[in-house]
């Protein structure tokens, strides 16, 4: 008997630290040479690790701590470019291509992401042709071609259905089961004349195959995407106050759902923000702000990106820059000053940062070659030297060190994430463009 035990309690130890592995290969290869491992946490990407790729292959080890749930690996972070799948305690793996990975993805091991893979192979491929039909149902006007549609449509939601439930009688019991029957779409018994109608009807089911208050789900991205596409997907207008009232209610509808868990709802809401901020829309990041995100226990707020979505306003295209005020030759000068240029650039940058490196002197070298043009360079730097030796070979920028660098004013007030970093304005000191890179600058000055 103590033998037994003895071993049971070597066993043990070993089962809790059991490892499984994620092996993944990137083909063609290209340059990739670093990739990153992320979990989905309340809805929110979680840095797990990072792994060498060499020649288009990597490998991670994924210990026994770690729960069941969606992964993400990201093979290019500054595109967002990333493949994701379902871990549950087995090994993964899979081949990709990068320029197309969610259409080319292919596992080759893990049950739970090949039966996930051809569910939504099989439903996607269902679901395209029952759109068709219903399509040619809102265009037709042929009694004997709405009745042959009409029969058709049918014939195929029942194929859909049987499908769907096919599918999830195969995953009971696999953690896929949780995304199969959460990708259910609502589709009508009979197709509908009108695409107001139509809409009218998704709307009202749109939400209905999701269970929020599946812990798999909150732990994935399945809930916040329905829930973005329920409010910038479903809502179309031309009428801009129309679609924002139309927003409104669905960010209501949305967040009145995921009431009882506030560290999810919190990083739906600053989700929300983030892409109304990228859409500079001050009416609908002012109301997330007042009625929803104020509202959150001040804990769970986060001050920076608060600044962040209303500094992203404040230099939205169209408004006045804020001015940028420094000392030259023991003078205070001013941007809003500044007088005869036909435009002005003002640009974020740090000697330290090698996207910079690169792109200030392609600056430096295009408006040269263009009149009117003044350049105001802002170093964000922890030390005077590098930004001097650096900044030296830019005589023609009026060149501004600020050593405060992320904590400076300057950065708060242009809600400046990441550098280089350029806004183009008129001779009124009017933001008329926030090109992303050096390249799109320069396409404003043919």
């Amino acid at each position: 008997m103590i033998k037994k035990i003895l071993i049971l309690l070597v066993l043990i130890p070993a089962c809790l630290q059991a490892q499984n592995t994620i092996k993944g290969t990137i083909a063609p290869s290209e340059n990739f040479s670093w990739i990153l491992l992320y979990k989905i946490k309340d809805g929110k990407q979680i840095y797990l690790d990072n792994a060498e790729v060499n020649n288009g292959a990597f490998e991670f080890t994924i210990n026994g701590s770690e729960h069941p749930g969606v992964y993400k690996v990201f093979y290019q972070l500054e595109n967002q470019l990333y493949v994701e799948f379902i871990f549950n305690k087995e090994n993964v793996e899979f081949t990709f291509d990068p320029y197309d990975s969610f259409n080319t993805i292919n596992f080759l091991e893990s049950d739970e992401n090949i039966l996930n893979q051809r569910y939504y192979n099989t439903i996607t491929n269902n679901q395209s042709e029952l759109d068709s039909l219903q399509v040619a149902y809102f265009n037709s006007n042929d009694s004997k071609e709405l009745k042959r549609v009409r029969k058709s449509y049918k014939e195929k939601l029942e194929e859909v259905n049987t499908n769907q439930l096919n599918f999830e009688n195969q995953s009971k019991g696999k953690l896929a089961n949780n995304f199969i029957k959460a990708s259910k779409q609502y589709n009508p018994k009979n197709p509908i004349r009108t695409p107001e109608d139509y809409l009218i009807q998704v709307k009202e089911h749109f939400f209905d195959a999701i269970d929020f208050e599946d812990p798999i789900l909150l732990n994935s991205t399945v809930i916040s995407d329905k829930i973005m596409d329920f409010i910038f997907y479903l809502n179309q207008n031309d009428d801009l106050s129309t679609l924002d009232q139309m927003q409104k209610e669905s960010i209501n509808i949305s967040l009145s759902k995921i009431e009882s868990n506030l560290d999810f709802k919190k990083n739906v809401e600053e989700s929300i923000l983030d892409q109304y901020a990228t859409e500079q829309n001050e009416e609908m990041v002012n109301f997330m702000l007042t009625e929803h995100y104020d509202n959150l226990p001040v804990a769970l707020q986060n001050e920076a990106l608060r600044k962040h979505v209303l500094s992203e306003i404040k230099t939205s295209i169209g408004k006045k820059v804020p001015n940028i005020t420094w000392e030259e030759n023991g003078a205070v000068k001013s941007l809003y000053d500044l007088d005869g240029a036909d435009y002005y650039i003002v640009v974020f940058y740090s000697s330290g940062c090698p996207h910079c490196q690169i792109d200030i002197p392609v600056l430096y070298d295009f408006i040269e070659d263009v009149s009117n043009i003044e350049v105001i360079a802002i170093g964000l730097e922890d030390e005077k030297t590098s930004w001097e030796e650096m900044a030296s070979g830019f005589d023609k920028f009026t060149n501004i060190l600020d050593l405060n660098k992320w904590e400076s004013h300057r950065v708060q007030d242009f809600g400046i994430i990441n550098i280089p970093n350029y806004f183009i304005l008129d001779k009124d000191k009017i933001i008329i463009a926030k090109p992303e890179d050096v390249e799109e600058l320069k396409k404003y000055f043919p």
